[in-house]
C-alpha cells in the first residue's frame, strides 16, 4: 500500500510516460513490497514556487505501513531524488520529500483496512 505523491510546477509534456513505472519499480525494490501495491501519482502544472522562486521545484511525498524509518529514509531520500533528477531535471535543493509511516488500521483497501 505505499503510495508516492510528487507534486511540480513543470508541465505535464515535462513529465516523461516511464517516470511512474520507474517510481513503481524502485519502490517495489526498495520497500520489499509488491509492485501491485504501489500507487504513484504525479501532479504537474502546480503553481508553486521554492525559496520564492518559480524556477523547476517539486514536493513529494512517500507514505507506507512499515518501512518509514531513519534508515531507510536516508536511502529513499537518495535514490528518489537521484531519479526524479534524472527525469525532471530538478535540482536536489529544489524539492522537499516528507515520510509518513502509517498505522495499518488508518489504511482502507478492498472494502477494509489492514489491521
Amino acid at each position: 500500500m505505499p503510495t508516492f505523491t510528487l507534486s511540480t510546477n513543470l508541465s505535464r509534456e515535462a513529465v516523461p510516460p516511464s517516470l511512474a513505472e520507474e517510481l513503481t519499480g524502485l519502490l517495489a525494490r526498495e520497500l520489499g513490497k509488491p509492485k501491485q501495491y504501489i500507487a504513484v501519482h504525479i501532479i504537474p502544472d502546480q503553481n508553486m514556487t521554492f525559496g520564492g522562486s518559480a524556477d523547476p521545484c517539486a514536493l513529494a511525498s512517500l507514505s507506507s505501513i512499515g518501512k518509514i524509518g531513519d534508515t531507510q529514509n536516508k536511502t529513499y531520500s537518495k535514490v528518489l531524488f537521484e531519479l526524479i533528477n534524472k527525469h525532471l531535471h530538478i535540482s536536489l535543493d529544489r524539492m522537499y520529500i516528507n515520510f509518513h509511516n502509517l498505522d495499518p488500521a488508518y489504511v482502507g483497501w478492498n472494502g477494509k483496512t489492514f489491521a
